[in-house]
């Protein structure tokens, strides 16, 4: 069987990293990824702190690579130890999507059989790992999983069979872990296997991104709003200080389990944190802080501020416009705000646009300058060259008052 190809993203000088190692069904078709942590663009990784590498992995693929990207629709299996189970961080994840894998190093306890019972409830699926006979702990913990991963080059060909059947008669989806040639496929199928993964289909895949975590300061800034329960408008306006988080809020807003099914496209901040939600925030910023490095303060970053500069320009803006609604105001802020930040995060800027939930107003204007929010976006980026007389012309266009392009040109 020829191998799956799946198209990974150069390196280049981006400087985060995930592995992603398909997992298929019996016909052969990708259904899942799990995701691996890698310190580097080549070859394995060094686990030290477990926990770390978990969170390390959520971070860099929801915020710094996107799930999107990553995985596409498709379902993602995350390594867990146990005191990532026992935290809040899986609460970032979107549960419909997420396996979260209980690994061989975890004690099966009652107190874990309960939590399991509790993420299940929530809507994880919780899948046993490394599993390599049919213990008596194994057996008394399977009624708390989904999945039993068989570590199946570990054990007896000839054990295989009755190990196989008897997760089978208790219901469970059984995947074979570690398959490396076209026999043991063949033969994992021939038993009943409901998935298999391991290197005769694919090696594990390593994509990049650009570190992107916010500066601790703003994070906890945030933080303290959500976790006070503030009101929804005092948040936005803390995530306006923090470019960074503002394209992460969109991440987590575009990948949270949403009623109809599709993803809304989102014209505001408070919008997104309406989707995405304040715990979920919440929690997210917890998992930056324990992640995050320290990195140049908001007042010492010269993207961010002309990120802030743009967006609070194009929201007074549009409040100077004849019968400007407040929620174009609103959007031209997000539009600002978004404009500059595929430079943070190392993309081609029809990429970047592509993989954010965001209206069409935004999207045409930041790709096509069309629009108001796109013409308002060319006098901001006229002003930033120093040309005062053509973004003025732009302006009378518009049909500014005097008054009023005064007042926008010392805005900026």
């Amino acid at each position: 069987m020829n191998s799956v190809s799946i198209e990974a993203v150069a390196p280049g000088d981006a400087d985060v990293f995930v592995a992603r190692q398909p997992v298929m069904d019996r016909a052969g078709r990708v259904v899942a990824y799990e995701l691996l942590f890698r310190d580097g663009p080549t070859g394995g990784a060094r686990i030290g702190d477990e926990l770390r590498c978990t969170t390390a992995v959520i971070e860099r693929a929801v915020g710094s690579i996107g799930l999107e990207r990553l995985a596409g629709s498709k379902a993602c299996f995350l390594n867990c130890p146990s005191d990532f189970l026992f935290s809040d961080y899986p609460y970032v994840l979107p549960a419909s999507r997420f396996v979260l894998e209980v690994l061989e190093s975890v004690e099966l306890t009652a107190d874990l059989s309960r939590r399991c019972s509790e993420l299940r409830g929530a809507g994880f699926q919780i899948a046993l790992d490394d599993v390599r006979s049919m213990t008596d702990e194994v057996r008394w913990f399977l009624p708390s999983v989904d999945i039993v991963k068989i570590d199946w080059p570990f054990v007896e060909r000839a054990e295989l069979p009755e190990l196989v059947s008897q997760f089978k008669r208790a219901g469970k989806v059984v995947l074979a872990e570690k398959i490396e040639r076209a026999e043991d496929a063949e033969y994992a199928r021939q038993l009943g296997c409901d998935l298999l993964q391991g290197y005769y289909f694919a090696k594990p895949q390593i994509l990049s991104g650009k570190r992107a975590v916010p500066p601790v300061k703003a994070i906890l800034h945030v933080f303290d709003l959500v976790g006070s329960d503030a009101p929804l408008g005092s948040i936005a306006r803390a995530l306006k200080e923090t470019p960074m988080l503002v394209a992460q809020l969109l991440r987590l807003a575009n990948s949270s389990e949403q009623p109809n099914g599709k993803t809304e496209r989102i014209s505001s901040l408070k919008q997104a944190l309406s989707i995405a939600g304040s715990r979920r925030l919440l929690h997210w910023c917890g998992l930056l802080l324990y992640v995050g490095r320290d990195d140049l303060p908001v007042e010492d970053d010269p993207l961010a501020l002309l990120a802030q500069r743009r967006a609070h320009f194009m929201e007074e803006a549009i409040e100077a416009m004849p019968d400007g609604p407040r929620s174009l105001a609103a959007a031209g802020y997000l539009t600002g705000m978004l404009s500059l930040l595929h430079v943070a995060y190392h993309m081609e800027l029809r990429s970047f646009v592509d993989e954010l939930p965001v209206s069409d107003a935004i999207r045409l204007a930041i790709l096509n300058g069309g629009g108001v929010l796109g013409e308002l976006l060319s006098v901001a980026t006229l002003l930033e060259q120093g040309d005062v007389d053509a973004a003025t012309g732009r302006l009378q266009q518009l049909e500014f008052s005097p008054a009023a392009v005064r007042k926008i040109i010392e805005c900026y």
